[in-house]
């Protein structure tokens, strides 16, 4: 098994561990409060390892700053949606992203889907297909647009990965670099928003919660991860994008030991989904 799978799938592991941690933080917190100090605070922990930031060019700033943007509305979407849905549905609805993940790798990137992998991504289609056709009752109830919310992310999150291999493959900037530009413009997009809504940042509140920290700590060191295995030659975003659904079965163990979900059908589903992944390493 090569590096970067093992680097991709750590990084679906505290993937998975996030989504919980985010509802936590969301029933003491606002919104935005809670984005901006998730995102400065992951920031704050990029600063000691970053070295030699200013050394990169324009157009791969540029870039960095297109895929902050992006994630500054993949991101409200998440929470958004987090807030309302349960952990185990939205981390099962959260696997669209394998479908335009998918699709822009073929796409922008030239990557090629062998028989394999199109019998793997037919397969984690079939698990996501099943488990939205076998909602609990409380999700039957949820507002449609928080599905909607969910489809959103998946696709600007697509999008950002995309980028991430674009610049992480032409060698421009390093993993710390990109990680230090990116939490440091989406910390600060994130901020003014908040000024412009004339919303209060509840900055003691959200200094005071260990959840923040630690999932800050759990992106940062996903991130890097991820990024460390975009720059390898052979991966590619189309299994990399397979291999990182492994944090489903996370996020679905954490909502029924943290929140006591119900979960028998939908870990009947992820596995579908896991052997779709499986099958795509070996």
């Amino acid at each position: 098994m090569e590096l970067w799978v093992i680097f991709v799938l750590l990084y679906g592991i505290f993937k998975g561990a996030r989504e919980p941690i985010k509802k936590k933080v969301l029933e003491k917190h606002d919104l935005l409060s809670a984005l901006f100090a998730y995102t400065f605070i992951g920031f704050l922990m990029t600063v000691p390892m970053a070295h030699d930031v200013f050394s990169i060019d324009a157009k791969t700033f540029i870039l960095i700053g297109v895929k902050s943007f992006v994630l500054f509305f993949a991101w409200l979407a998440t929470f958004a949606a987090v807030k309302k849905l349960s952990v185990s549905f939205y981390s099962v609805m959260d696997l669209s992203r394998v479908v335009f993940s998918t699709l822009m790798g073929v796409i922008f990137l030239n990557e090629s889907l062998t028989l394999k992998g199109i019998i793997s991504l037919a397969i984690v289609v079939t698990g996501l297909y099943l488990v939205n056709r076998q909602k609990d009752s409380v999700e039957k109830t949820t507002d449609g647009r928080y599905v909607w919310l969910v489809l959103c992310s998946c696709l600007l999150n697509a999008v950002s990965g995309i980028l991430d291999k674009y610049i992480m493959s032409h060698r421009a900037v390093s993993s710390i670099q990109l990680q230090f530009w990116f939490m440091l413009m989406l910390s600060a997009m994130y901020f003014i928003y908040i000024h412009i809504k004339g919303e209060k940042l509840d900055v003691r509140g959200c200094a005071k919660n260990p959840y923040i920290y630690i999932l800050s700590f759990l992106l940062v060191v996903g991130d890097r991860l991820l990024f460390m295995a975009n720059s390898y030659e052979s991966s590619q975003v189309t299994v990399m994008t397979l291999i990182k659904q492994s944090a489903v079965i996370v996020a679905i163990l954490s909502g029924k030991f943290v929140y006591g979900e119900k979960i028998a059908r939908k870990l009947w589903c992820a596995g579908i989904i896991i052997f779709g992944i499986v099958l795509a390493v070996i």
